[in-house]
């Protein structure tokens, strides 16, 4: 018996654990996308929206793994 849930639920609705962690992946890779142009480090790419989408992908992996596995 595992205290981790396999679906997450608001009211009665329930939601996979990996639509909640790539919520969260596309939340935090937006915020190191906009902190990189603040401080002019998105210069340095040669595609930042492909930058974007790897950022989103590697932190829903990370998300997965860590916060909340499925």
């Amino acid at each position: 018996m595992t205290l981790i849930p396999h679906e997450l639920y608001v009211g009665e609705v329930f939601f996979p654990p990996m639509l909640v962690d790539a919520a969260l992946g596309l939340l935090a890779a937006t915020i190191t996308a906009r902190l990189s142009n603040r401080f002019r480090l998105s210069r340095y790419f040669y595609h930042p929206p492909l930058v974007l989408i790897a950022l989103t992908v590697i932190y829903t992996g990370l998300f997965s793994i860590f916060l909340i596995p499925g």
